[in-house]
């Protein structure tokens, strides 16, 4: 009853309070409010008694109860509405709450499974904590998918967004497990196992978008085929528990897998391509920059700006082959010892004939 009435309430508010005349009207919010009042005494009479991982506790202080019973109703109201603002301020209410009821109990004296108490309203604080980051998360996913569109002067939604409210998933459910009347082989901790698999591999993916987005290739398509594993592993831990809850993240995880597939396609095109590009790029800045002008004096380029110049000199200029020094300025002669050629040398004949070779240069 108390969320409609709540629902009611919201509703004429958001009506303005100058649209109710009379006086019914000037009584119309008291009475709701006292109705809400009681619907919360009267179920605060009773002892509450709460049964969780397999124990049981009852609730004899009539704060707590109160504050029990209005945390469940606007658990129920936020799971109902449908506006974002206003179920993020239920969840904020209900945070509230949770605070309020751990700082009753360590206040309060000669209570009975005190650990066991404190241990499951730290479970529903760190459980509705996630469900606020959850209803976050899927707002900015809606945005980028273009379901929802972005108001003028808002936030623009990005990839890096999800991965930033996924960490604080994570951590949260890191924390949960770290609570101690937890069963370590009860179906909730195996759940909170699948789901931080679960929302790794979601993570993961949104970091692959990011690097997608910048262009990256290669570091998405590594990320992809790592979201891949991650996926199945998460396949097989929510189909090996064999329950309810999973099946939703079952049916995610097939949705998911379609989206990898066809963004890894996505991804490994534009790295061909930008492959080619930068391939035929290379072959003009060699060809071209490179070419000497005096050896393309026969060939037309339109220029298309001042970086296009073909080369005139090449600084520092290559180097060119040149003969050895000749052998009368060679060191080493001065220590080669030569042959004795004397027996070959013509001996030189004496008188007339002798005269005239002499005269004639013979």
């Amino acid at each position: 009853m108390t969320p409609k009435v709540q629902y009611c309430l919201y509703n004429i508010q958001s009506m303005g309070v100058e649209n109710i005349q009379g006086e019914d009207g000037e009584g119309l919010f008291q009475e709701l409010d006292s109705i809400i009042a009681n619907k919360a005494t009267k179920s605060a009479a009773a002892v509450r008694e709460i049964k969780w991982e397999g124990n049981s506790f009852t609730i004899s202080n009539d704060d707590i109860k109160i504050q029990l019973v209005q945390m469940e109703d606007k658990i129920q109201l936020a799971k109902e509405c449908t506006d974002h603002e206003k179920r993020l301020e239920l969840y904020e209410e209900v945070l509230s709450k949770c605070r309020d009821i751990s700082q009753l109990i360590r206040k309060g004296d000669k209570m009975d499974n005190v650990e066991l108490m404190t241990d499951y309203f730290a479970y529903l604080r760190i459980k509705n904590t996630v469900d606020r980051f959850l209803a976050m998360a899927q707002q900015v996913a809606d945005k980028l998918t273009g379901v929802v569109e972005t108001r003028a002067g808002s936030k623009i939604a990005r990839p890096e967004d999800l991965v930033r409210l996924y960490d604080i998933i994570l951590q949260n459910y890191a924390d949960m497990k770290d609570i101690t009347s937890l069963d370590k082989d009860g179906d909730t901790y195996q759940m909170i196992d699948v789901n931080t698999l679960y929302y790794r591999t979601k993570r993961c993916f949104y970091i692959a978008e990011c690097h997608l987005g910048q262009s990256n290739w290669l570091n998405a398509i590594v990320l992809y085929d790592k979201c891949t594993e991650h996926m199945e592993e998460t396949t097989r831990a929510a189909n090996a528990l064999k329950s309810t809850n999973t099946q939703s993240i079952v049916e995610d995880l097939q949705v998911l897998s379609e989206q990898i597939y066809s963004q890894r396609c996505s991804a490994h095109a534009s790295a061909f391509l930008q492959t080619q590009l930068v391939e035929e790029e290379m072959k003009e800045i060699s060809s071209d920059k490179n070419k000497m002008l005096a050896d393309s004096l026969e060939e037309f380029k339109l220029l298309k700006n001042v970086n296009d110049l073909p080369t005139i000199a090449t600084l520092p200029p290559d180097f060119q082959p040149i003969p050895c020094k000749p052998t009368f300025f060679d060191i080493s002669l001065n220590h080669i010892e030569f042959p004795d050629l004397g027996e070959r040398v013509e001996k030189e004949s004496s008188g007339l004939s002798s005269f005239t070779k002499w005269i004639w240069g013979r």
